[in-house]
């Protein structure tokens, strides 16, 4: 039941993704966290850092369990972040951090920081974390057809990297645009991505981010059982 969320591009709005669906899967009753191994972009607050991303999940369901193992002010790839603030990513504390969050919750979701390829030290990429914590991966797009070759080639790539892809879900997706490319988007990505559509999630632009709303967006926008790999009772009429 555990799964590693990652965007293509920074603004595919992930972490909204990941905040909905663990809000989604506490609200059915499974222990939820959140992991996110490394922060990129941290606000400092004098004593400490904040990652702006778990600030998100916490406003959204204060009682999902949350953590960060490294926090960066510096808003760049995790190694040069690391580099510049003279710090070094050590992969086994990402593991055992990650092995101790697993054992607390029910339901664990790990957020990448960048894409897949994002460099984490001088041997390390994103793309290890899920192969080494030996957890499926879903990926979190947006309906642009100018990018659908790289999103065709990122998925590709994914697979040749012996990672276990669940599929796509297309956020920010204009729901009742009579566009035909748009319209025509998620039958390219299942056809050409070789990828399964877990669900569309409309565009929140211009609107705060309601726990309420992105809830009811999720149970009706992305098939849960799909994405987690299971039965949830509470949608099965159990």
């Amino acid at each position: 039941m555990n799964i590693f969320i990652t965007g293509i591009e920074n603004t595919s709005g992930k972490t909204v993704i990941s905040a909905g669906l663990a809000a989604v899967m506490q609200s059915f009753g499974y222990s939820t966290g959140v992991y996110k191994p490394i922060q990129t972009g941290a606000i400092d607050k004098g004593k400490y850092l904040i990652s702006p991303d778990l600030a998100l999940i916490k406003l959204v369901d204060p009682y999902i369990t949350t953590h960060c193992t490294y926090m960066f002010k510096t808003n760049t790839f995790p190694q040069i972040a690391a580099e510049l603030e003279k710090k070094e990513i050590d992969i086994e504390n990402i593991l055992n951090d990650y092995h101790k969050l697993d054992k607390k919750t029910d339901t664990l979701i790990v957020e990448s920081s960048g894409g897949l390829m994002s460099p984490i030290n001088h041997n390390l990429f994103n793309y290890n974390i899920p192969l080494l914590l030996n957890i499926p991966v879903v990926f979190v797009v947006s309906p642009s057809l100018d990018n659908l070759n790289h999103y065709l080639n990122e998925l590709n790539s994914a697979r040749t990297l012996g990672l276990d892809v669940i599929g796509v879900i297309i956020n920010k997706f204009p729901v009742y645009s009579e566009n035909i490319d748009v319209k025509a988007f998620p039958s390219l990505v299942e056809k050409y991505g070789k990828v399964k559509v877990l669900g569309l999630i409309r565009n929140f632009k211009g609107k705060s981010v309601q726990a309420n709303i992105l809830i009811n967006e999720i149970l009706n926008g992305i098939d849960i059982q799909d994405v987690f790999n299971i039965k949830i009772p509470k949608l099965n009429g159990f």
